[in-house]
Order: structure tokens, then sequence, then C-alpha cells
């Protein structure tokens, strides 16, 4: 199974959505290791399903915690790359030795500042991972694309089964972001969601 786009799954905390990303062939599988999000899972936890990934890549994703720490944890479980939701400097970054993805709410940016951002973090970045605490986007669609064009862009900003194939086919990110969730119980999943969005943009072998 080939998709449209790259697909980065985030917040994953239960081993039936690790094993199914895997399965079907999400690039990107994300755990939480910020300690003041709903969504946290405990290094041990997460190794423990990281165990059972193959083909994916492992994604860390951290909140506001210490260089050190984040590097700490990294290291234990052997990630492939780190996103970060912080103000760690540009010049700090390599020293994680990973991959690193800068998550970035631009609702607390003009357009301007979205750019010098970017252009800040772009040399020391592999990809930025764009969202909205927002429900109202302050850019247009043009201004989508000019930065998808110039960025490596993971899209996770709102899209529906309905949108999407419009935003690949426009704004060209190259990458999407769907978020993982809670079991109903302990392995059960229910994945109709995201299976009906993944239909949407597959391609056929």
């Amino acid at each position: 199974m080939s998709f449209l786009s790259n697909i980065k799954i985030s917040n994953v905390t239960n081993l039936s959505d690790a094993r199914y990303a895997a399965a079907v062939g999400i690039n990107y599988i994300g755990f939480c290791f910020d300690g003041d999000s709903p969504n946290y899972i405990a290094p041990i936890k997460a190794k423990e399903m990281i165990d059972w990934i193959t083909g994916s890549h492992i994604v860390a994703e951290f909140g506001e915690q210490s260089l050190d720490e984040i590097k700490d944890i990294s290291e234990l479980l052997h990630v492939d790359a780190i996103e970060l939701n912080n103000y760690i400097l540009p010049i700090e970054l390599p020293l994680l030795e990973k991959a690193v993805i800068k998550k970035i709410d631009i609702s607390k940016y003009t357009l301007d500042q979205l750019h010098t951002e970017l252009d800040a973090y772009k040399n020391y970045c592999d990809t930025f991972h764009l969202f909205s605490s927002h429900e109202t986007l302050a850019f247009n669609e043009n201004d989508l694309i000019t930065i998808c064009a110039d960025y490596k862009i993971i899209w996770g900003l709102p899209i529906t089964n309905n949108t999407v194939l419009a935003v690949l086919d426009k704004i060209k990110p190259f990458a999407i972001n769907v978020s993982g969730g809670q079991e109903e119980k302990v392995g059960i999943k229910d994945f109709d969601e995201l299976n009906d969005l993944l239909e949407v943009i597959t391609v056929e072998d």
C-alpha cells in the first residue's frame, strides 16, 4: 500500500495504534514525552511498543523539556527523529544528534514573523510541523502554498476526507499529520475515521 503523501501519526499511546500504523505503511510514528500533555507516555512503555515496530520512522515528541532530558530519552529509545514544541535555540539543535522536526503554532505569528522563524531554523531542522491552536487561520491558501514550496512542511492544520486531496494537490505539503487516540479497551481500537482518510489518499500499486 502506498499513499499520495507522507504521513505522520502523533500521540501514539497504545500498541494497537503503533502496530496498525506500521502495518499500513505510515512513515512517521510519534510518541509524546511531554509530561504536561494528556497524551504523555512513559518512555519505558513507549520502548515496549517501539520494539514491535518495523519499517516506520520513530519520532519522540517533546514539550518544554531541557535539552539534556530530550537527548537522554531519545538516545534511550534509539528514535529516528525528535519533534520539538519549544524555544531551544537553533544552534543548540545539533547537540541532539538526531533529525529535528520543529512544531510551530502558526496562530501566534504574522506571515512575516513565521517566515523569520522558519528561516532561523531551516538549516537545523529537517521538517516543520505546522498546526494552529485557533480555528480561524490568519493565512490564506496562497500564503500556505508559498510556505510549503519554500520549506519541508508537515501539515498539522485541519483536514478532512473531503479536503485532503485539495490540500495535497494545491498546497503540496511534504506530509500530513494525523493523531492517535485512546483504546476503547486494551487491544480494541476503532480505526474507521483514519481508515477512511487513508482510503482517499491510497495509490493502487
